[in-house]
């Protein structure tokens, strides 16, 4: 029978825990070969304030790898901070069980690593058989402190196992999630990534690194590790979500992580190359735009079976990339063979230059290539698929992928528009008495606010008064619509002998019965401008209005900033538009001279 955790004071080998917020009793904690801990009960504490590493790091070091053991974290939220330790040394034989709703925090620009020690070299340097069941890993951001920051460092390590985590909006703008160094059979399954605030000289860090047994590979150096170039194999990342942080608009807040890849070869290879990589089944959304010619959200250079297969690739707020996906061999000596980028969906992603780029000018050779079954979803059908340079195309087999062409819908151009609807009903149209009338329209989901005496001094109308057919709605049908919020959707203007006018409805949905009022009956947002000049890049994928959103004038639908590549763009003019709904400023650009889209577009 396995022996058992005792409370109290124990000879034997153990640690000593004063004073938690749950106990006032001194603890020992001694280890007999027990196979299970709940982590709460021996000292960590889930109140969101007390530093949990030292604790942690104590009940590890309690157990020896023969004990086979299981740390049970109970719900709450489990502080880290790097005052006492730098990282928490695991070894092997350790599975962590989260509860539902129990968190890793980190804060304040702190950071902590999960170190995976290797004291000798080789394949079996380093521990093996470490799991992670519904762990959450949780950071912040915020400009005074910067990125707080989790990362696992796995060394000379293998059987190590991720199963439904959670990566939270704590990866470092220089390192990684999870690195990968000289190790193998790793394997992270049903797991989320969210946010990657990335300094933009390191904007292409991934949030899993598959990389080499090399100090400048790794995110944390453990005192003591031996270094010895091994390359990874054997990981399996398996039905993983990659997602942006978003704003309550559903706009990117923080970019979603590249999900994989690596970047350098350590000693020109020579122990082997990285091989071995399955990335199967997965979705990625957002991934932060790589800018320049050759950049790519999935980047590995000397490589071999690699397999990228029924994944999902999409952008709804970022721009396209350069490249998509890059694999590249730098090796005058090593050979690369049997990639395989299969059956995947590629939406809205539109990149600069290409989806796929095989690059061999450098290299020895890249064999065994298979680009099939790939579904490609754009309006833009002139982008091409796949690329190579320096490539025979014999090595190649690209075959069986469609481009299902989804159509752009252009904004409805208003026409006719003084042309009089048929009236029904018991109303009767008036003659016209307007000499002179002029109609604008403006994007639909434009708003303004109703003033406070609006349904006691303006009435509704049917059109403009003075445009033939014209009358008044009574109040059974008009102000009785009108919302608590007092809000409008407005899509047309009109001047008119008999004054200035909006066309309005009182709900967002762009078929519901609208109105002509008098533009008195209505507050626009105040906007005020000022000349800005700088050159940008857009980043990220916003609409781009002929106005600021909200003008009086009423701003029409311009495209999108994804229409203007990532190519840099010329910025005039700066607006601050504060909303009469909520009374938040949000910042305008006016970009070539021409359009205005939000400054988030760029950032």
């Amino acid at each position: 029978m396995l022996g058992v955790l005792a409370l109290g004071v124990i000879a034997g080998v153990g640690f000593t825990q004063f004073g938690t917020s749950n106990s006032s009793i001194n603890q020992t904690v001694v280890a007999h070969a027990a196979t299970k801990v709940d982590a709460k009960d021996y000292g960590m504490v889930g109140d969101g304030k007390t530093d949990n590493a030292p604790i942690l790091q104590k009940i590890i070091n309690a157990y020896s790898p023969e004990d086979n053991v299981t740390i049970q974290v109970p719900k709450g939220t489990y502080l880290f901070t790097n005052a006492d330790l730098k990282a928490i040394e695991l070894h092997s034989n350790i599975t962590f069980n989260f509860d539902k709703d129990a968190v890793f925090q980190i804060k304040k620009g702190d950071r902590m690593a999960f170190a995976y020690p290797s004291p000798k070299g080789g394949y079996d340097g380093g521990i093996s058989n470490v799991t992670w069941n519904n762990a959450t890993f949780r950071g912040d951001y915020n400009s005074a402190d910067g990125q707080s920051v989790f990362v696992q460092s796995i060394h000379h390590a293998s059987n190590v196992d991720f199963n439904n985590c959670t990566f939270d909006n704590a990866e470092s703008p220089t390192g990684h999630y999870i690195d990968i160094d000289g190790s193998h059979n790793v394997n992270i399954k049903g797991s989320t990534f969210t946010g990657f605030n990335a300094n933009t000289d390191f904007d292409y860090k991934e949030a899993i690194q598959v990389d080499y047994s090399d100090t400048k590979a790794m995110s944390y150096h453990e005192p003591g590790d031996v270094y010895d170039y091994l390359p990874s194999y054997d990981i399996n990342v398996t039905g993983n979500k990659f997602i942006p942080l978003s704003n309550a608009s559903g706009t990117v807040k923080s970019f979603a992580p590249n999900p994989i890849g690596q970047h350098v070869v350590y000693a020109k290879g020579v122990h082997g190359i990285i091989h071995d990589i399955h990335f199967t089944d997965n979705y990625v959304q957002d991934a932060k735009p790589q800018l320049s010619e050759d950049g790519a959200n999935i980047h590995f250079v000397c490589v071999s079976d690699l397999y990228i297969s029924h994944n999902t690739f999409e952008n709804k707020g970022a721009l396209g990339s350069g490249n998509y996906i890059r694999i590249y061999n730098i090796s005058p000596t090593a050979k690369m063979s049997n990639i395989q980028i299969t059956n995947n969906n590629f939406v809205n992603l539109d990149p600069n230059n290409r989806y796929i780029y095989f690059d061999n000018t450098k290299g020895a050779g890249i064999t065994g290539v298979k680009v099939t079954g790939n579904k490609i979803t754009s309006s833009n059908s002139k982008i091409p698929f796949v690329l190579s340079a320096g490539m025979d195309t014999g090595d190649m087999k690209v075959s069986s992928n469609t481009n299902n062409k989804n159509v752009k819908v252009k904004p409805t151009d208003v026409k006719n528009t003084t042309k009089l609807q048929k009236l029904t009903g018991k109303y009767k149209g008036n003659k016209a008495t307007n000499k002179k009338e002029s109609y604008v329209a403006g994007y639909d989901a434009q708003y303004a606010k109703l003033a406070s005496s609006a349904a006691k001094k303006y009435s509704l109308y049917n059109h403009v008064r003075g445009h033939a057919g014209w009358y008044i709605y009574n109040s059974r049908d008009g102000w009785s619509h009108a919302k608590k919020s007092g809000l409008v959707y407005v899509d047309m203007r009109a001047t008119a002998d008999s004054g200035n006018w909006y066309r309005i409805r009182f709900s967002k949905d762009s078929n519901a019965r609208k109105y002509w009022v008098r533009s008195g009956a209505l507050k626009f947002d105040k906007i005020t401008y000022e000349s800005y000049e700088r050159t940008m890049n857009p980043l990220k994928k916003y609409t781009m209005y002929t106005k600021v959103f909200n003008d009086p004038q009423l701003a029409k639908l311009a495209g999108t900033t994804a229409d203007l590549g990532s190519k840099s763009v010329s910025i005039t003019k700066r607006a601050r538009r504060v909303s009469v709904y909520d009374g938040k400023t949000s910042t305008y650009y006016l970009v070539n001279d021409k359009y205005w889209t939000r400054a988030s577009a760029f950032y």
